[in-house]
């Protein structure tokens, strides 16, 4: 039984900052909501469980998960992919990063995995290979359609001028974007979507038995939620 805590967060740019990737909205956002099963013991593998409940629970496909790989040797990945069958498609970003060797620095263009999951079973196959990633803080998104594009711009780090990869979500009436916190504690869900436009709605449309132990700084009691 998860037992999760739920902030509403509203979107500005110092939130956007604190998000730790580059993310643009290209429009406007009804409702934000940060949504965790705590960052104590196993916690990756606790919110990684709920993320993939709750996704089954919206019975919504297909889903396109994005994500940055961490470095130019992906292979392995790409091959586990084609083995299950799951549809997805590479690009490389423009922006450049390097690793050190033994004997040399590598200069590279990250590579962006689409992936399209059309039934349960591949979405949990493809969280369970993947979650790892944003565990270590790479850049990793879910959302309803191909509306998620990288575009390279000049930004600011650590007072610093660097090109990066920032990611460009563009919203509708319809929309949901949703992204992990720092270290796989959680995720943040962005939405227009009538079904999470409240607490009270987002709540009605979370996996059965799940337990609301606070909202934004209320401690809740007897949170167990009746079923839909």
């Amino acid at each position: 039984m998860a037992e999760i805590w739920i902030q509403e967060e509203k979107v500005s740019d110092e939130f956007l900052d604190e998000l730790g990737h580059h993310i643009k909205f290209n429009g406007s956002l009804k409702s934000v909501y940060f949504i965790s099963e705590g960052s104590e013991g196993d916690y990756v593998e606790r919110n990684r469980k709920f993320l993939q409940d709750f996704l089954i629970t919206q019975d919504k496909f297909p889903i396109y998960l994005t994500f940055v790989y961490y470095d130019d040797d992906y292979e392995e990945f790409q091959k586990a992919l084609n083995e299950s069958k799951i549809e997805f498609k590479i690009s490389l970003l423009e922006e450049t990063r390097t690793y050190w060797t033994a004997s040399k620095n590598v200069r590279y263009h990250p590579p962006c995995f689409t992936v399209k999951i059309m039934e349960a079973h591949s979405l949990s196959v493809v969280l369970a290979e993947t979650y790892w990633l944003p565990a270590q803080n790479e850049f990793y998104a879910i959302t309803y359609s191909e509306n998620l594009f990288f575009k390279l711009e000049t930004v600011t780090e650590w007072d610093k001028k660097r090109e990066r990869s920032v990611a460009n979500f563009n919203i509708d009436e319809e929309t949901t974007l949703i992204t992990i916190f720092h270290d796989g504690a959680g995720f943040y869900l962005f939405t227009n979507q009538t079904k999470y436009s409240t607490v009270e709605n987002l709540s009605a449309n979370l996996p059965k038995g799940t337990v609301i132990t606070q909202i934004n700084n209320t401690l809740v009691t007897n949170g167990e939620l009746d079923s839909n």
